[in-house]
C-alpha cells in the first residue's frame, strides 16, 4: 500500500473510531457534561435574554465596555477587576434559534473534525521514518496531552472551565487517541526490515 493509501485509511479509520469513542464518552458516560449543571431559575433567566438584544456569539460579564464611564484604560481596568471579584462573573454563549441541539451540522462536522486531525497526525507521524506499531502507537497516545495542554487546559485556565471537565477532557482525548491511535499505527507501521535500517 502507498504511504498516500496508509494516510486516507489511517484518516477515514482513525477518524471514525474517535468518533464513535467520543460518543460512547460523552453520551455513555457523560464525561464532561456531567460538569454541567442546570441554572436555577432558568425560565426566569431565558425571559430576561430574550428582552436584550443579543445576537448569536460569546458574551462576557462584567465587560471593559462596562467599565465606560470608570475613566482613563487603567481606570477601567481596575473597575473591571474589582466587578470580576465581586461576581458573579462568566461567560453566556449565544447559538442561533431554531436549531436541533445535537443536529447534522454538530455530529457531521464532528466527523470530518476527527477524520482531519487522524490524517494530519498520520502525516506527521509518517513523516518522522520508519517505525514500529509500538512507536507510533505512543506518537497517537502522545498528542492527547498535547492538544489537552494546548486547548483545553488553556481554556481552564482563562475561563475557568470546572476541574471536572477539564479533566474529563483528557480523559476523552486519551480515549480517543488510544483506540484511534491503535487503529492507526496498525495501518502506518513500517515492516520489521524497514525499521531496522532506519
Amino acid at each position: 500500500m502507498s504511504a498516500v493509501a496508509k494516510v486516507v485509511v489511517a484518516a477515514l479509520g482513525g477518524g471514525v473510531l474517535m468518533f464513535l469513542v467520543g460518543a460512547v464518552a460523552h453520551v455513555g458516560l457523560g464525561l464532561e457534561s456531567r460538569a454541567l449543571r442546570p441554572l436555577p431559575g432558568e425560565a426566569p433567566f431565558r425571559d430576561v435574554l430574550r428582552t436584550m438584544p443579543l445576537t448569536p456569539g460569546m458574551y462576557q460579564y462584567p465587560s471593559m465596555e462596562d467599565q465606560a464611564g470608570a475613566g482613563d484604560a487603567a481606570a477601567r481596568a481596575e473597575a473591571l477587576a474589582a466587578a470580576w471579584k465581586e461576581g458573579p462573573s462568566g461567560i453566556l454563549v449565544v447559538v442561533p434559534t431554531g436549531e436541533e441541539p445535537m443536529g447534522p451540522v454538530q455530529l457531521g462536522g464532528e466527523v470530518v473534525a476527527n477524520v482531519l486531525a487522524a490524517g494530519l497526525a498520520a502525516v506527521a507521524l509518517l513523516l518522522q521514518g520508519p517505525a514500529t506499531w509500538g512507536r507510533r502507537f505512543v506518537g497517537f497516545l502522545l498528542l492527547a496531552p498535547v492538544s489537552w495542554l494546548t486547548l483545553t487546559l488553556s481554556h481552564a485556565l482563562w475561563y475557568r472551565f470546572p476541574l471536572a471537565f477539564t479533566l474529563d477532557g483528557l480523559v476523552v482525548a486519551a480515549l480517543e487517541w488510544a483506540v484511534a491511535g491503535a487503529f492507526m499505527a496498525r495501518v502506518l507501521a513500517s515492516p520489521p526490515a524497514a525499521c531496522d535500517t532506519g
